[in-house]
Order: structure tokens, then sequence, then C-alpha cells
């Protein structure tokens, strides 16, 4: 730096965007670049020849106090400071988000001559973090928003085809089994618009039940869709299970899954086709644990089936595949099965069709009836 003009020096030293300050021993202003006049809004004849104590306003009597102990510190040690966060109000009304740091400037004789502050000025960028974080709280509001509308569409559906089989004919018998439907379907929209409002994660009840009760969930799930199936000439083949073992499920959460599951195997059969519910006990392997046994509920269609570069993305929020999708019925049954300890794949073929297995560990006989955690 010796070979270097004084003219050169401070042509960088103006050059940089962050605000220069160098101070005497007394800590007394002997220079200040461009950008300090810009950024705190004072003229240089304010500043030369005074402490910080001096030439910053009395309102800032807190940063002031902070300042000068950060440059007493750096002179007394010969290290440079800590950075130093602040806030400082211009003489115009204008608050900047300010980082601070003091340095040590010596002479020939290693003794400090200096103490030089670098002040950058984090203004827009802190204004850029605060619209992210503004920006990630109304994303999240929306996808809670999606989520809610989703899942409170699939309901609606089965209580407008439900209204429209009472409208056609009020006397049957078979109408109080769709009045029977309705209601149930009233009575999740209520699960889940409170469940919203309160905030509550997690499941709402888990029982311990007989894997037998799964055909019960299965039945009213088909009795819901029954008049789609018929209009689109769908046939359902069911092969259930029996036996004595137990799982811990969420009614509720788990009929949610099943509608949605068949609902996509439907639109995937614009015309006739077929659905194969079966039920059966394995084994579930993951990776780094031993193997549990499960019911594994298996739902095939004929379908259009899902082209292959779309399967692994099959499961994330907003990943639409279908003209009209929200992308959103998948990342929830996902989130249902594994609030079960649970899991769930997809296989399918172009023109072929679409496998969905959902597998859930069975429980020992020794876990109470009506178990809820």
């Amino acid at each position: 730096f010796g070979r270097i003009s004084d003219q050169v020096l401070v042509g960088i030293v103006q050059s940089i965007e962050a605000a220069v300050v160098l101070h005497d021993r007394r800590l007394n202003v002997v220079f200040v670049n461009e950008a300090f006049k810009k950024i705190y809004e004072i003229g240089e004849e304010d500043v030369i020849g005074k402490t910080p104590m001096d030439f910053l306003p009395d309102s800032e009597q807190g940063q002031k106090t902070a300042i000068l102990s950060r440059l007493e510190n750096t002179l007394k040690t010969g290290r440079k400071s800590s950075y130093h966060e602040f806030t400082y109000c211009s003489p115009s009304g204008k608050y900047r988000d300010l980082l601070g740091i003091s340095i040590p400037i010596s002479g020939r004789n290693k003794e400090i001559t200096y103490v030089m502050s670098v002040i950058h000025d984090l203004t827009s960028r802190k204004e850029l973090e605060r619209e992210a974080v503004k920006a990630a709280k109304l994303s999240s509001i929306a996808d809670m928003a999606y989520t809610i509308a989703h899942e409170i569409n699939n309901p609606l559906t089965g209580i407008k085809l439900g209204l429209s089989t009472l409208y056609d004919s009020l006397k049957k018998k078979h109408n109080i089994q769709v009045l029977d439907s309705v209601m149930k379907d009233l009575n999740r929209i209520q699960d889940i618009v409170n469940g919203f409002l309160t905030a509550r994660k997690g499941l709402s009840q888990i029982e311990k039940v007989e894997i037998s009760k799964i055909d019960g969930i299965i039945e009213d799930v088909l009795f819901h869709l029954s008049g789609q199936l018929d209009r689109q000439n769908i046939v359902i083949r069911k092969e259930l299970c029996n036996g004595d073992h137990f799982i811990l499920i969420d009614r509720n959460g788990i009929h949610r899954v099943l509608l949605n599951l068949l609902l996509n195997a439907i639109q995937a059969m614009p015309g006739k086709g077929q659905i194969i519910i079966s039920t059966n006990i394995t084994h579930l392997e993951r990776k780094g644990e031993d193997k549990q046994i499960c019911l594994c509920i298996s739902l095939s269609d004929t379908g259009v089936g899902i082209n292959p570069e779309n399967l692994e993305n099959m499961f994330k929020p907003f990943h639409i595949s279908k003209p009209g999708g929200t992308g959103l019925g998948l990342s929830i049954c996902k989130e249902i099965v594994s609030a079960h300890s649970g899991d769930i794949q997809i296989e399918s073929r172009l023109g072929k069709g679409t496998t969905v297995r959902i597998c859930l560990p069975l429980v020992s006989e020794g876990i109470h009836e009506n178990e809820s955690r």
C-alpha cells in the first residue's frame, strides 16, 4: 500500500457502497466517504472533528452509547469488533437497518493510530426478507384454504347425488339409507372445518378395531359413490380377508383416503371399467426397520394409467396430473396414512390401469378396545 498514492486509496474507499468512517485515537471523525453521507444523510462538515456522541441525533441515544462502546473496545484491545446490527432514523425520518464493524488501523510502529468503522446498509435486504416471510405466510394460508376446499368438495358431491335421489323418489325405503349417508357427509364437513378453526393437528380419534371393520368403511364409501359408479357402468369386485386381527385407525381419516382414491379411479375410467378392492395380511418392510405385519388394502382400476415420469411426484402437494384437479388428493392421503404409521404406494401402466396399496400396521390384541391417543 505504500506504493499506492493517497488519491488512488481515496478513490477506492469512495467507490465502496458501505459507509466508511475513520476515527482518531480520541474517536473524533477525520474522514467519511460518500456512502456515509448518503446513508446517514449528514454532511461532511457536520461530522469532521466530532465523535458519534456529538453528531448522531439525540433520539439515537441508545445506539450512540453502543457505537461508542464498540469503538473504545477496538481501540483498547487492538482487535476488530463483532458485527453490530442496529436501526438508524435519518433526519428525513427514514429508518435504515445497518450493520457495523470497527477495525483497528496501526501505524509503522504497530501502534493503533485510527479506528475505522464500516457500516453496511441492510435496509433493502431486510425489506426483501420481510416480504418473503409475508409471502410464505400467505402461501401457507393459501395451502390450508386449498386443502379445506378440496376436502369439502368430495363430501358435497355425495350430498348432491343423495339429494338428487331423494327428489326423484321420496317414498322409497332406500331413501332412508341415502339420507343417512347425507347426514354422515355433513358431519364430516363439520369435523373438517372445526379441525381447521381450532388448528388441531393429527388424527381426530384413533380406535382399535378388527380388520373386518374396514369392510364397513369400504361399503360406506362405495354407497357414497354408487350413483357415479352406476352412471359410468363401473363394476366393483371385492376380495376382502377375514380373521381376528386388529388395527388402530381414525375412521374418518381412512374414509377420506378411500374416497379420494376411489374418486381418482372412477375419473381414470371415462367409460365402463372395473375396480378391484382387496385386503390381505402382509409384511411391510422399511429400510433400517424390522418387518411389520400389516393389513394391505389394494385398489386396482382398469383406467388410463399414469405417465411413468409423473409417478414419483404423485404425492407432492399441488402436483396436478389430470385436468381440473387441485393436486392435493394424494398428498392428503399420504399424510393420513403416514399418521397411522402406515405406507402408501402406487403402481401404474399407461393404458393398463393403476393399483394403489395402503399398508396399516396390525396391533396386539392386548390393547384395549376403543383406545385413543
